[in-house]
């Protein structure tokens, strides 16, 4: 027992410094990405796949012209607007839901960061739920959150991918789809995570990291994006 917690305490510290000061993460990330690239080759056409944080419609376009049939989550009004405009507004392979995703449904404010510019749409790719992130003097906006748990849970297909990139709001929604025991209906789950942003989500993205170990998840991938 001893030896465990030991063990596990390395695990955390590693992990810790290595995305909490991005040492090689860059480095990460690229093989993250082309595991990313070299699974969504793979699906045929009429995969269904969910994009988290879908922002101006980057990855909801590719996988569209996959022929993917796809659920894009993005509550951001400016980079909505980009993303109707990039992947059409009637398309049918496409359901946009205008909300952010949390465990309970409810209003929360989304903060822009400090690079946030209203003339340019791909700033705010940085908007997040978490205040702290929050820029100088930039505006915020109310919206929706919706719970995911549930949303999920109500789809009776395969999911073949879910892709999540919210600012540092995964880890609970995570470790609430492992709680449930979601995870194994999703062929893959990518996750950009955040420890860079914070202490406190630096150990709680390392304490998700060592479940994954323990509970031997080979399905999610933290170090994408």
């Amino acid at each position: 027992k001893f030896k465990k917690h030991i063990s596990d305490l390395i695990f955390k510290f590693k992990w810790y410094l290595k995305n909490r000061f991005k040492i090689n993460r860059s480095g990460r990330v690229k093989e993250a990405s082309k595991e990313f690239n070299k699974y969504i080759n793979s699906l045929p056409k009429g995969s269904f796949v969910i994009d988290v944080g879908a922002n101006i419609g980057k990855f909801t376009n590719i996988f569209l012209k996959k022929g993917f049939k796809v659920h894009a989550f993005e509550p951001d009004p400016i980079a909505l607007n980009e993303l109707k405009k990039l992947c059409g507004n009637d398309n049918e392979n496409l359901k946009l839901f205008e909300v952010a995703i949390g465990i309970k449904k409810e209003s929360k404010k989304l903060y822009r960061y400090r690079k946030f510019d209203a003339e340019n749409p791909e700033t705010t790719i940085g908007s997040s739920l978490l205040s702290f992130r929050s820029g100088k003097d930039k505006p915020f906006v109310e919206i929706e959150c919706i719970d995911f748990i549930s949303y999920l849970k109500n789809i009776d297909k395969k999911i073949s991918l879910l892709k999540i990139d919210i600012e540092g709001a995964e880890v609970e929604i995570l470790e609430k789809i492992i709680d449930e025991g979601i995870h194994k209906k999703i062929g893959r789950i990518y996750v950009e995570t955040h420890e860079r942003f914070s202490h406190r989500i630096a150990l709680e993205t390392v304490n998700l990291r060592l479940r994954l170990v323990e509970e031997n998840i080979s399905n999610i991938n933290l170090n994408w994006g």
